[in-house]
């Protein structure tokens, strides 16, 4: 026990690359989004505890092949089962509580997911091939959550063409990117054409009603955003990631919103409910937490992680706004207050309070 409590459970427990967990959390929330429900939950937990397994496995089977046996071996094998063990139970609940045939689109995501294994394997999964395989492999989770939810087909694959259009053409401008901030001069065009290729396919795909053109605009803003990028000084790679994360994140949305303007009962009917009752604690909170901010000389973890909920707070009041609500002046004025509570963190005291003192007064007047 003392040897594996040397060895840092984090490095064992979380892979350490940054794409795979977007690339991994877009389409379960998507299934989830699209047809919230025990059967989409237990495909979130399939396709997120299926992801997380596979950096101990691979730990422990690099430890094995090589005939060692170091103290993160036995760490390694112990979570690694866990996280297969609650992937499974996750098929287990959508396999029981499963309205539509869900394994149809997982079929296709077997023969990429063992490529994507055996690649990995070799250690090469860093390769742009591999790399397609497991995000397309991963992003069969969204059809296989509208099939379970009893979506009709014609959802389920524009969610899955939706997601790998981004996919492919993300994946080839973050690798253009990353080489580019590695000191490294990289050809351009495939990227360039990659983006290109994506918002030509996704304007057809809308025009043939097989994806919502909510998807089509955010396809055409990640080509305006990846051909600007391009064209300026290379940015840090840990920026690249969190810059695809927000597109994924933005697509997700707009598949759902999309899909829900067009009839399909999504979660998004919830959200005036949710904005509303969010809403009355948030500006309480607001207060509370300007007012201990105004005594601090530093910004707690715990305060930032509050800022994110006034951001799902006001994305589910915009979500309101696009579903057909009135757009009064006092919304505006909220995320004003959000966007001075964001800027107040990042300077010293006592602006972080304040920023968090004018939210709240903004969010009791809206």
């Amino acid at each position: 026990m003392r040897a594996a409590a040397s060895v840092p459970l984090k490095s064992v427990a979380l892979p350490a690359e940054h794409g795979g967990w977007g690339f991994t959390l877009e389409p379960v929330l998507l299934g989830l989004l699209l047809s919230p429900g025990p059967s989409t939950l237990g495909l979130f937990l399939l396709g997120l505890f299926g992801f997380l397994a596979r950096h101990p496995f691979k730990l422990a089977y690099q430890d094995l092949s090589r005939r060692k046996h170091y103290p993160r071996t036995n760490l390694a094998l112990k979570i690694g089962w866990a996280y297969l063990a609650l992937a499974v139970a996750g098929f287990a609940l959508t396999v029981l509580t499963a309205r539509g045939p869900f394994v149809y689109p997982l079929f296709l995501a077997l023969p990429l997911g063992i490529y994507t294994l055996w690649m990995d394997a070799r250690n090469r999964s860093r390769e742009l091939l591999p790399e397609v395989a497991a995000a397309l492999a991963m992003a069969t989770l969204a059809p296989a959550g509208a099939l379970a939810g009893g979506l009709k087909p014609e959802v389920a694959l524009g969610s899955f063409l939706a997601l790998a259009l981004r996919d492919v053409a993300s994946l080839y401008h973050a690798r253009t990117q990353v080489l580019r901030a590695r000191g490294r001069r990289p050809k351009i065009y495939p990227a360039l054409l990659a983006l290109c290729l994506a918002v030509v396919s996704s304007y057809l795909l809308a025009r043939a009603g097989l994806i919502p053109f909510a998807a089509l605009l955010v396809l055409v803003l990640l080509a305006i955003y990846g051909a600007l990028t391009l064209a300026l000084p290379p940015v840090p790679a840990r920026l690249v990631g969190w810059g695809q994360l927000g597109f994924g994140a933005l697509l997700v949305v707009a598949i759902v919103l999309g899909y829900e303007l067009q009839g399909v009962p999504t979660a998004l009917v919830w959200a005036p409910a949710l904005h509303a009752m969010l809403g009355r604690w948030l500006i309480l909170l607001a207060f509370l937490t300007g007012a201990a901010l105004l005594f601090r000389d530093d910004v707690p973890r715990p305060a930032r992680a509050i800022l994110g909920l006034y951001d799902l707070n006001a994305f589910l009041g915009l979500a309101y706004v696009a579903l057909g609500g009135k757009l009064l002046p006092h919304p505006p004025l909220a995320l004003v207050g959000l966007v001075a509570a964001h800027l107040g963190l990042k300077r010293t005291r006592p602006w972080p309070g304040i920023g968090f003192l004018l939210l709240g007064a903004l969010l009791l007047w809206h």
